[in-house]
């Protein structure tokens, strides 16, 4: 029975070490939450096994359960410390991976799609046809301020959080307008390696600016993937033919900005977003990751839709809100300005094409009008039709398979309705 003990306690040390491994290292795998799960299983598998011997099966019942039950508050308790992942994420393989946030989403005023302008049978077709959009779990529309159009799937409400990836790499780009104007940081031209002398001189990353970084300009030869900071700032390499002069998107940019302004302000990237973006929006993040002591710049964020939306808005106002000017109207300028006019990376996709990129901030040609969007990994959105006066946000399920064909169908289809350009059912885009 001794050996039983042992076996049990080095099994459950040894699944809470491959829990933590996988949590610290492998967050952006899909499902962030199986790994306990999966690992609970095999000990209950295992305690089955066992108990094929009739001696000591009730034992070897307790140590199972007591084993499964202390990996799961261990692994809690490591996510709650290091905010690897919300701990009211909903189960893994279920149908949405969000949570429900505590707060209310932001209030906003509403309006019909016909007092909006728009054909209130066109909406209401579109609305019926997007019911076979698989993985969209949100859609909200805001036009001159007010919400038109609000769509939940899947169980999800206008509570649910969802990670909205590289979405976040706008939000950052937005407080890094917010430290200069807060004196944090110089300008967009500061240098990036003198708030980082634990690393050393690295002769090329001398010259990467907050500008490069922004613009995903930075020179950087690596793939894009989920560096922190330190794997960035000393081990990527710079080019010193592309710094400056091509694009190549490189989340490890916004990494890096996170950790700058954490440094120049002398508080977390979070509380700074609380205090000088958030609170003043009315809108809360509903969970953001952290990864090794910064929190992530260029993804890891939860949002509700109609908070993103509130964000989404702030841009397409010129960083008014309330008829206060929250961020400066020349950043918004500089962060949908085209840094990068033309590049191999860039995509025709369906009704629109990629044209550029600004400070964080994709630049879009549709129909010969431009969009701006915020964009993250599963076809996350924030979409701006400065034209139009129109923010809207489009949350999928990114842990499902994509059918970018179907999907993107559904997607020109909404720029359609939304630049009154309506021709044609979604379905019939989408058999195209």
């Amino acid at each position: 029975m001794k050996k039983l003990y042992i076996t049990f306690i080095l099994l459950t040390g040894l699944f809470i070490a491959i829990s933590y491994k996988i949590k610290d290292d492998y967050y952006h795998l899909p499902y962030p939450n199986a790994i306990e799960y999966v690992l609970v299983l095999l000990l209950l598998l295992l305690t089955a096994i066992l108990l094929i011997w009739k001696k000591h099966r009730q034992k070897k019942v307790y140590l199972g359960l007591v084993s499964a039950a202390t990996l799961l508050l261990v692994v809690n308790a490591m996510t709650y410390y290091f905010e690897w992942h919300p701990l009211n994420l909903s189960l893994p393989f279920t149908d949405s991976q969000s949570f429900e946030v505590s707060h209310e989403p932001y209030a906003w005023q509403t309006a019909t799609p016909a007092r909006a302008g728009y054909n209130q049978e066109d909406i209401a077709q579109y609305l019926t046809e997007i019911d076979d959009w698989e993985r969209l779990r949100g859609l909200v529309v805001i036009k001159d301020g007010k919400l038109v159009v609000e769509k939940y799937q899947k169980g999800a409400t206008r509570y649910s959080a969802f990670n909205v990836h590289s979405v976040t790499k706008s939000i950052t780009s937005a407080l890094t307008g917010l430290s200069i104007q807060k004196g944090y940081l110089t300008s967009e031209n500061e240098y990036v390696m003198p708030l980082f002398p634990e690393y050393g001189q690295h002769h090329l990353k001398e010259k990467l600016t907050v500008a490069h970084l922004l613009s995903m300009r930075g020179g950087f030869t690596g793939w894009d993937g989920p560096q922190n900071v330190e794997q960035v700032l000393v081990n990527e390499e710079v080019s010193e033919s592309k710094l400056g002069q091509e694009f190549k998107y490189f989340t490890g940019s916004q990494m890096v900005l996170s950790a700058m302004i954490t440094k120049a302000a002398k508080t977390t990237t979070k509380e700074f977003a609380q205090a000088e973006l958030f609170k003043p929006l009315g809108i809360q993040c509903g969970f953001w990751r952290k990864v090794d002591g910064y929190y992530a710049g260029g993804d890891e964020t939860y949002f509700t839709a109609r908070d993103l939306a509130r964000f989404g808005e702030l841009y397409l106002n010129k960083g008014r809100v309330d008829g206060t000017q929250l961020l400066d109207s020349a950043w918004v300028e500089k962060s949908l300005a085209n840094y990068t006019p033309e590049s191999k990376d860039f995509r025709t996709l369906g009704c629109y094409q990629e044209v550029g990129y600004g400070y964080s901030w994709w630049l879009l040609n549709h129909n010969n009008k431009p969009v701006y969007t915020a964009r993250g990994k599963g076809g996350q959105y924030i979409l701006l039709l400065p034209e139009q006066k129109v923010v809207a946000v489009i949350l999928q399920e990114w842990n499902l398979r994509k059918d970018f064909e179907k999907e993107n169908a559904y997607l020109c289809k909404l720029l359609s309705i939304l630049t009154k350009e309506n021709t044609g059912t979604a379905s019939g885009l989408a058999h195209k």
